[in-house]
């Protein structure tokens, strides 16, 4: 489907059909299902990649009229577009499973390297050319490849996030538009406290988890791993204009190459009580809505 979307944007440049010869796009995941946490009920986050002659007007007026043409009938259901998100971003689910669909070109590449080749999306050379929301589309998937990348055993990690994750949800303190931290928030959390003891077993990673982040010097961020300096002129944010304001917040950076905020919290009074139950009632958290 990635490959068709590409060539038939390539067709409006090229008539004789020679750049749609090579034409294809390739498709990423990243969030939960990347970093291997999805269960029933889990949306799938996915990221279409495109030459750099396929822009995101484009996506957007091809790609949702050929995922109707090409899946099975009655498949996709309750299909919208949203243009002007923080992350231009189409949602629909297919036979029921919910999917997040973003998208960025890679403007250094008129063709995108075939199935057999290699592509690493956490090359910081293929950054370049992008604006700050295709930046913003990539990141997700660089910083969940980074995110398993960095923690010493990866299946330690998954079990505990899914455990972390699902005491989030059931408090109902998981969410970015809430104010809460998100799923890749809680993953760079965890992340650093897998760090922190290598050789843990999923339930003593859980365990240090709530007394790591409870005695955690907020508002330092958490980080995974010293932040670049890359050949490129990205804006980088260190939580350093916010450790100088009067608010304490939860903050957690992404790791690799755009560092972004990736989470800046503040929990309401309900959360206090979910946190009680961890000894973590004292966490400025807590107290900066007190």
């Amino acid at each position: 489907m990635c490959d068709e979307f590409v060539r038939r944007v390539a067709l409006k440049f090229d008539k004789e059909g020679t750049l749609s010869k090579d034409a294809r796009g390739k498709i990423f995941t990243y969030g939960g299902f990347r970093l291997g946490v999805y269960g029933p009920g889990s949306d799938i986050d996915t990221l279409v990649v495109a030459p750099k002659y396929v822009t995101r007007q484009d996506y957007f007026d091809i790609f949702p009229k050929l995922l109707h043409e090409m899946a099975p009938k009655g498949a996709i259901t309750d299909l919208t577009a949203v243009t002007d998100a923080y992350v231009p971003i189409i949602k629909f689910e297919f036979w029921g499973i919910s999917i997040d669909m973003i998208f960025s070109r890679i403007a250094v590449l008129k063709k995108l390297p075939s199935s057999q080749v290699k592509f690493d999306l956490k090359d910081n050379a293929l950054l370049r050319g992008l604006d700050d929301a295709e930046i913003r589309s990539v990141n997700g998937t660089r910083v969940a490849q980074e995110i398993l990348d960095l923690v010493p055993e990866q299946t330690t990690f998954q079990m505990a996030l899914r455990a972390i994750k699902l005491w989030a949800q059931r408090r109902a303190i998981y969410a970015n538009v809430l104010g809460y931290p998100g799923g890749v928030a809680w993953a760079i959390l965890l992340a650093r406290v897998c760090q922190l003891y290598p050789k843990a077993t999923s339930s003593t990673v859980v365990n240090k988890f709530f007394h790591i982040i409870r005695m955690w010097p907020w508002p330092q961020p958490v980080v995974l791993k010293d932040i670049e300096k890359g050949p490129l002129p990205l804006r980088i944010w260190t939580g350093v204009s916010s450790m100088a304001a009067p608010r304490r917040e939860l903050q957690a950076l992404t790791v690799i190459g755009h560092v972004l905020r990736q989470a800046a919290s503040d929990a309401h009074h309900h959360a206090s009580i979910s946190l009680h139950e961890r000894g973590i009632q004292h966490h400025p958290l807590i107290q900066s809505r007190h």
